[in-house]
């Protein structure tokens, strides 16, 4: 069966732009977008909000500004054709949303993640994706976190037997 894709770019959001801009994810992560929607691949923005505050000691709350998505990401958000879910309040982006119904009305079976936190809601993410039997890649340099050692571990695990780890220049290729 051919490969149908999608680009997930999770909670590219005011809240973490340090640790995205440290990794210099960021115009890569633009350059991709713009790619996607020259070449007809469905973009979904993710956006993360915590409703109780537990497991967060400085909880993202919906409507401010740490909420936001990235200027940088709203100047490539195509309204009519990108999906937005923007009611994340879990680290996976599948979990209670409905994204798996978004990516399957549009034929998607494979996901590309980009985003932050690679170690957090980027990995349970793509490890949420191949459960639900979703071709999953992962990009080395798409995603960002606080520490290179979380990053690390993050890709070596992934690339064991849940995605395929490859970069932003790479992944450009996969959407012919």
């Amino acid at each position: 069966m051919a490969r149908k894709y999608a680009l997930l770019v999770v909670d590219m959001q005011e809240r973490l732009r340090g640790m995205m801009e440290a990794m210099g994810i960021i115009p890569r992560v633009v350059k991709l977008v713009k790619h996607c929607h020259e070449m007809g691949v469905p973009v979904v923005f993710i956006q993360h909000h915590d409703v109780s505050g537990l497991g967060s000691n400085d909880p993202i709350v919906k409507g401010t500004e740490d909420w936001e998505l990235l200027p940088e990401m709203q100047e490539v958000l195509d309204p009519e054709k990108d999906i937005r879910v923007q009611d994340k309040t879990k680290r996976d982006a599948f979990f209670k949303t409905k994204l798996e119904e978004e990516l399957r009305s549009r034929g998607v079976n494979a996901v590309v993640v980009v985003g932050a936190m690679t170690n957090l809601c980027c990995e349970t993410t793509a490890r949420s994706a191949f459960c639900r039997d979703f071709d999953v890649v992962f990009l080395e340099d798409g995603n960002a976190t606080m520490d290179a050692k979380y990053h690390e571990a993050t890709l070596l695990n992934l690339g064991v037997g849940f995605a395929k780890i490859m970069t932003a220049a790479e992944c450009e290729n996969i959407f012919q």
